[in-house]
């Protein structure tokens, strides 16, 4: 079983891998058309199984937009084509 954690924009549906996924290096940040993995993911075969309310943005806040996030653990089982 494989897994791996993304991240949702509750705001506007972006959603984005972890940095230090092997899909997101840490030195090589998202561009605005690679903010949206979480479709391909499903589309691949990946399942959610938890989803973590991770809050808001102290960014937002400063600027009075609260910004909700969501932390989504997604599995995959080795042996599915």
């Amino acid at each position: 079983m494989q897994y791996r954690y993304i991240v949702v924009d509750l705001a506007d549906g972006g959603s984005w891998h972890l940095y230090g996924d092997k899909d997101r290096p840490r030195d090589k940040p998202y561009s605005t058309n690679e903010l949206g993995v979480l479709p391909e993911l499903l589309a691949d075969g990946w399942t959610p199984v938890r989803e973590t309310p991770i809050g808001t943005a102290s960014i937002g806040i400063l600027r009075h937009h609260a910004r909700a996030y969501c932390l989504v653990l997604l599995s995959k089982d080795d042996n599915a084509e």
